[in-house]
């Protein structure tokens, strides 16, 4: 507990920092852990694994997202990545279909954590701080209250320790602070609306917690790294956000659209 506060300590602010000046340094900040997001996949996948791919399809994403050259690319690059990587596993004699779960984590890393950057550029820093204060204290609640009251498994062939109890007591933190926000117009709604997004956003947190610990699971490892002490690697820690980014982004999107 004490390594993962003082990790916190350290490394927030820096995070926060970069965030909050946008531009250049949220787009630094993106590639650098979707980098490291890729390494340590690459280390705890099964073979056969294409390091050429991984890198090419997981910074290529990015990179064009932030260029702004090319609107409207996402389906043109879907394509091209897909082609190449069946041109790959076809000239390497592979099982394409055995070893598809690569290119499904490749794109959850590259095209779910540049999110960070769109909900920041498109929709500005409180509303991504929002998603950050939700997430975390999702994550606070459900390991302090499982910890105290935990009783029921909720997925225990995936993750034994993680319990009902503590989802709801994550839940529950996320929907005050979520209140607390919108009551302090840090953002615009009002505190019961972002209580009740704020619930949305910490189910789909959970659910993305689940499916990174179904990844380690499958791989028999406990963290998909140790560049966070006490938090594990950058899979660990940004596998709740991952999931929390583009639905908010996709809800904030129709907000607007509906203004």
């Amino acid at each position: 507990m004490i390594k993962r506060t003082a990790t916190a300590i350290l490394a927030i602010p820096f995070f926060l920092g970069f965030l909050y000046l946008g531009g250049i340094f949220s787009q630094a900040l993106v590639i650098i852990l979707i980098t490291l997001a890729l390494h340590e996949y690459g280390r705890l996948a099964p073979a056969p694994l294409y390091w050429d791919y991984l890198w090419i399809t997981g910074l290529s994403y990015p990179l064009l997202l932030f260029s702004g050259a090319f609107p409207g690319f996402f389906p043109y690059w879907f394509i091209l990545q897909m082609v190449y990587y069946l041109t790959r596993t076809a000239l390497t004699g592979q099982n394409s279909l055995a070893a598809s779960h690569h290119m499904v984590v490749t794109l959850y890393i590259s095209v779910f954590f540049s999110f960070l950057w769109l909900v920041r550029n498109d929709f500005g820093f409180m509303w991504l701080l929002f998603a950050l204060a939700v997430t975390w204290l999702t994550d606070t609640g459900a390991y302090l209250v499982g910890r105290r009251f935990g009783r029921s498994p909720m997925a225990p062939n995936v993750s034994p320790k993680k319990t009902w109890q503590g989802a709801f007591g994550g839940l529950a933190a996320a929907v005050v602070v979520g209140a607390l926000l919108g009551a302090g117009r840090l953002i615009p709604l009002a505190a019961v609306h972002a209580a009740v997004l704020a619930a949305v956003l910490s189910v789909c947190g959970q659910i993305g917690d689940l499916a990174e610990s179904s990844i380690k699971r499958e791989q028999k490892i406990k963290d998909s790294g140790a560049i966070l002490p006490g938090h594990g690697g950058i899979l660990d820690r940004f596998d709740s956000l991952a999931f929390v980014l583009p639905i908010l982004y996709m809800i904030l999107t129709a907000l607007v659209s509906q203004a």
